[in-house]
């Protein structure tokens, strides 16, 4: 009986302690370490700031090379050099890049520490990595034909070779 007595003694004390220490400590608690990043301490640190609307989504690569890219049609830039048509990734590839500690705003109203906005610049911000994208598919065409065109000659020529050689008599 008195080892019952000691157990739920214990078990109150417990109890108690940690109804108190829930009740001392009431700081925020965030998932991350950035959740908390203010609007000045974002700007600071961001290579672009612009307001737009997401265009489309698009998951590109697999496996180890998987990344979203997000294409916008931006309206106003307040930092940086932004294209009207700007694609951000979640991965870098010669491009602005975005994460859950880059202090994106989802509202339309800009904060009064961004100022005066300017235009976008006109084109697409993967214009060159498009180009890049379309030489690398065609020069690999290109090759295959090439290569193709060659394995075809050299059956003719091995063709003629057989029909045209000297009958022995």
């Amino acid at each position: 009986m008195r080892r019952l007595t000691l157990r739920l003694l214990a078990l109150a004390a417990s109890l108690l302690l940690g109804t108190c220490l829930a009740l001392v400590d009431t700081t925020e608690a965030f998932a991350c370490s950035c959740a908390g990043i203010s609007t000045n301490r974002a700007l600071r640190e961001a290579d672009a700031v612009f307001r737009g609307t997401v265009s489309s989504k698009e998951e590109v690569g697999r496996a180890g090379d998987a990344r979203v890219d997000i294409r916008f049609t931006v309206d106003r830039v307040y930092k940086g050099t932004v294209y009207r048509e700007q694609v951000q990734g979640d991965r870098a590839v010669n491009r602005l890049i975005t994460t859950l500690c880059s202090g994106n705003l989802p509202t339309g109203v800009a904060p009064p520490l961004l100022r005066a906005p300017r235009p976008p610049l006109d084109g697409a911000s993967d214009r060159e990595e498009r180009s890049t994208n379309t030489d690398r598919i065609l020069t690999r065409g290109l090759a295959i034909a090439g290569i193709g065109a060659l394995f075809v000659g050299a059956l003719a020529v091995i063709g003629l070779g057989v029909l045209w050689r000297p009958r022995r008599s």
